[in-house]
């Protein structure tokens, strides 16, 4: 390499070969040249690595790092280990950018002198696209915004954000960001092992890193296009081990939040998010392929559980529209059926999207 680069783009690949050279296109072929491409090849079995290959051969900026599969979260913490950038992007190999995304962001960052900026995205499905807002509209976050308005955030949502819980976590990913790289690695700053906690990984590296943030800046306009519509989503089959891992996840916010003697209201946001995880830990069950009677007694032993009992007993449901409302009245007074039925129609919702 001739230069030394500015962003360092960093994609964790696994058995992604159908979406992959879309992916590649859309980086490669950046407004911004500027650009040091690290594609980590997370133990792949299809012809992920012969397509990097190819690329590589004619693009000098890609940097190609083989590894056993271990997950993105170590593909990612090789991928910084490897970065030599001023900035730090990363994209997942099954999505795609709008090739004028480096340049913008860059632009925006450099012009508010801020640590990481953030856009909007498309969420892409089988039958739609659709636009997801993290704010209605552009925005610029000082050391006390950033406090109240983004940190918090990465534990839960709180009062009126429950209006939206479907929003939860569209703050949380790493994807359509750009970071000041220096921030990442003078914390010492990685991803957690999805293996051990399930999902997330996103959210407790933004958790970590935004504590060191004193600027950010948001643009209300869509640079990166999400699939949610491949096969290997989390969401779409069944896991035996998702409840256990997902309160890993929770204890590793619990002790966070203690740690750093952060306020009442990061145990409140913790609390709504063991709360809403049912939703996601009922869908999994709904996925099982266990008969109904079994299921029904997987979520009646789901929310008759201390700790969701407990959560549940304290989320306001003043917030919520009239669907969450009935559905987590329903978890509060241990009306499984109802919890049940109300999975199913989300799950048919989502699986025609």
């Amino acid at each position: 390499m001739n230069y030394e680069p500015v962003i360092s783009v960093v994609i964790p690949i696994y058995n992604v070969e159908k979406y992959l050279s879309k992916c590649l296109d859309s980086i490669i072929n950046q407004t911004y040249k500027n650009l040091e491409i690290i594609c980590v090849i997370d133990g792949a079995t299809d012809n992920s690595l012969k397509i990097c290959k190819k690329y590589s051969e004619s693009d000098n900026r890609i940097v190609i790092i083989e590894q056993e599969n271990q997950g993105a979260s170590v593909a990612r913490n090789n991928g910084i280990r490897a970065s030599n950038g001023d900035f730090l992007m990363f994209v997942d190999a099954d999505d795609w950018i709008e090739t004028n995304i480096c340049e913008v962001l860059l632009s925006q960052l450099k012009k508010e002198d801020a640590d990481v900026i953030l856009c909007s995205y498309i969420s892409e499905g089988k039958n739609s696209s659709q636009i997801k807002s993290i704010f209605e509209s552009d925005m610029v976050f000082d050391d006390t915004m950033v406090k109240e308005l983004l940190h918090r955030r990465f534990i839960g949502i709180v009062g009126n954000e429950l209006s939206a819980p479907e929003k939860a976590d569209s703050l949380c990913t790493i994807w359509g960001k750009l970071y000041k790289r220096s921030i990442i690695v003078d914390n010492n700053i990685l991803f957690y092992d999805i293996r051990k906690i399930g999902t997330y990984e996103d959210g407790l590296f933004n958790l970590s890193l935004f504590n060191y943030v004193s600027k950010a800046v948001y643009i209300n306009s869509p640079f990166y296009h999400y699939r949610r519509d491949n096969n290997l989503s989390v969401t779409s089959a069944y896991r035996c081990d998702l409840e256990e891992k997902w309160n890993n996840l929770f204890d590793i916010m619990k002790n966070y939040i203690d740690k750093n003697s952060l306020s009442e209201e990061y145990q409140i946001a913790l609390d709504n998010r063991i709360s809403l995880s049912i939703i996601g830990l009922g869908r999994n069950i709904i996925l099982s392929n266990s008969k109904f009677i079994n299921k029904l007694k997987e979520i009646k032993r789901l929310i008759n559980s201390t700790q969701y009992r407990n959560s549940v007993k304290n989320l306001k449901l003043k917030y919520f529209p009239i669907h969450w409302k009935l559905f987590f009245a329903f978890a509060k007074y241990n009306f499984a059926f109802g919890v049940y039925l109300i999975l199913v129609v989300i799950n048919k919702i989502l699986s025609n999207r």
